[in-house]
């Protein structure tokens, strides 16, 4: 993970820009990387889940996701304020917090530390996008990302059953950190476990492409590529 500090500039920085675009923005415009979403909707659902985030850093407890105004400015006001509470008390809140997450034991309050600036980085990237603006992680973010996906989200999704176990399994490469791989399989800890190829990207490539959101062919692949395309087929992510 990375520092507290780091995280909570990422989230501000992201979170400011998003609400700069949205100012100005139609809200009835296509979001082209979450097919059936305009804007307006993919602001309503970063805006509810820093809100609901907020909830279980202050009180320990999941509620329920919040429904967002459909008036523009309105929600560009909800979004800010949203994002100003979550800020604020992931700041203010010791990461060793109890909390509820969705992530696996021990579950604490540094778990939103991580993981809602990497939910703010990408849906920025999605309205970005949107708009023909260019988006770019830093490398070490972008790795940070690449590894919750790896340790976290994709466990999860084939603990859930949403995803088959993933045997043999595919090495990932981040070429712009030294010395940085990973397993991408069912048991994400065996450094050893089989591997049908090795996938080579940037983190920034890697960590869009766990995302789906940008084609694997742009990854360098040693080994079955048609196995590796069917490993980065699958729902890694929720």
């Amino acid at each position: 993970m990375l520092t507290r500090d780091t995280y909570l500039a990422s989230l501000t920085r992201d979170a400011d820009a998003f609400a700069a675009i949205l100012r100005d923005a139609d809200l009835a415009s296509p979001v082209p990387d979450c097919p059936g979403w305009d804007v307006g909707d993919l602001a309503r659902h970063l805006a509810g889940v820093h809100r609901w985030a907020h909830g279980i850093v202050t009180t320990g407890s999941p509620g329920d996701e919040p429904d967002g105004p459909h008036d523009h400015d309105e929600l560009v006001d909800w979004f800010v304020s949203g994002a100003a509470l979550l800020v604020d008390a992931l700041r203010t809140t010791d990461p060793s917090t109890p909390v509820w997450t969705f992530g696996p034991k021990p579950r604490l309050a540094e778990f939103w530390l991580r993981r809602q600036p990497h939910e703010t980085s990408m849906h920025l990237r999605d309205l970005q996008r949107a708009h023909g603006v260019p988006h770019v992680v830093d490398v070490a973010f972008a790795a940070d990302g690449v590894d919750e996906v790896v340790t976290m989200m994709t466990p999860r999704q084939i603990r859930l059953g949403r995803i088959p176990p993933i045997e043999p399994g595919v090495r990932l490469v981040v070429a712009d950190v030294p010395s940085t791989s990973y397993v991408l399989a069912s048991d994400c800890t065996d450094s050893d476990a089989p591997t049908v190829a090795t996938v080579t990207g940037t983190a920034e490539q890697l960590l869009l492409a766990l995302w789906r959101r940008a084609r694997v062919d742009v990854l360098a692949v040693d080994g079955d590529a048609a196995a590796s395309r069917a490993v980065f087929a699958l729902a890694l992510t929720p």
